[in-house]
């Protein structure tokens, strides 16, 4: 998608703007695969410019007040709702204090004028291999929590994205939440990209540890290939070696062996295997630094 649409005009299409989530799911029942949900719309108005969808009923949820809602409670975590903006979420304070790299991630997405109206869970749901937002939701253990006819289920974010543009969820449901578990007190986290000047990423990692006698871990790679990835292999060496350079150079060069990079108009597969090695060296210095 380039966002430079070689077309000035929607295609034409039902606008639908319900005040709860009961009235969505009524209309998500009724329309299915005809209709998409809006959140901030600047991802799937891009897609309809450009006539990569045409959908003939658009769901507008910004009316449901409860999807509005950033909400973190002590000892349970935080709950993001469907239509809280990407520079709502760089801006919490308890997005800063406890979720690290997510606050990274947002805090260099896109522009400031796209992350004052693209939501984020309309930036996860679009599943766009170079978005910054999944790594970094997937390696804090993210779920998304879904509501439909059949009523309401969660999905963890590793399960979430399945292909570009591709995600498990049913065409009469919709995201209303992502959650993220209370963060370890001993958690360390991070978010490194690379991305050459452009908009998009060409690698980027995120990374979360959390400390103790045997260390948890994550490392989960974005813009390498059609999914967020991660490294089980890398992440075993972080959690049982001995912090030192060593280990994060040894960890480091597992990865970029270990992570199908693929090939494309970026980069070369070649390329962002080194880019993985690099940023995965950054990213654990930087958590081990904290």
């Amino acid at each position: 998608m380039s966002f430079g649409s070689p077309y000035f005009t929607l295609p034409e299409f039902t606008y639908h703007h319900p005040n709860s989530l009961e009235e969505a799911t009524r209309l998500l029942k009724t329309h299915g695969e005809e209709a998409k949900v809006m959140g901030g719309g600047v991802g799937l108005l891009a897609f309809m410019k450009e006539r990569l969808m045409s959908p003939a009923h658009v769901i507008d949820i910004k009316g449901i007040r409860e999807l509005k809602e950033l909400k973190y409670t002590s000892g349970i975590g935080l709950s993001i709702g469907a239509c809280v903006t990407l520079a709502e979420v760089a801006q919490s304070d308890a997005v800063r204090q406890h979720y690290t790299a997510l606050q990274e991630a947002v805090s260099r997405a896109a522009d400031p004028m796209i992350r004052g109206r693209a939501t984020l869970v309309g930036n996860l749901c679009e599943a766009i291999p170079w978005v910054d937002s999944p790594p970094a939701l997937i390696a804090l253990g993210g779920v998304v929590r879904v509501n439909g006819p059949r009523g309401e289920r969660e999905v963890d974010l590793g399960n979430f994205i399945k292909g570009p543009v591709d995600i498990e969820l049913q065409p009469d449901e919709l995201v209303t939440h992502l959650v993220l578990s209370e963060s370890p007190p001993s958690r360390r986290s991070t978010f490194q990209k690379f991305s050459a000047g452009s908009e998009f990423s060409v690698a980027s990692v995120a990374a979360s540890v959390v400390l103790g006698r045997r260390r948890e871990v994550r490392l989960v790679y974005g813009g390498v290939s059609s999914t967020p990835l991660r490294s089980l292999e890398a992440e075993k060496v972080v959690a049982e070696g001995e912090v030192s350079e060593a280990m994060i150079q040894k960890a480091a060069h597992v990865a970029s062996r270990s992570v199908q990079c693929v090939s494309d108009v970026l980069a070369s597969a070649d390329y962002r295997r080194h880019l993985v090695q690099v940023l995965t060296t950054k990213a654990l210095k930087r958590v081990f630094e904290r």
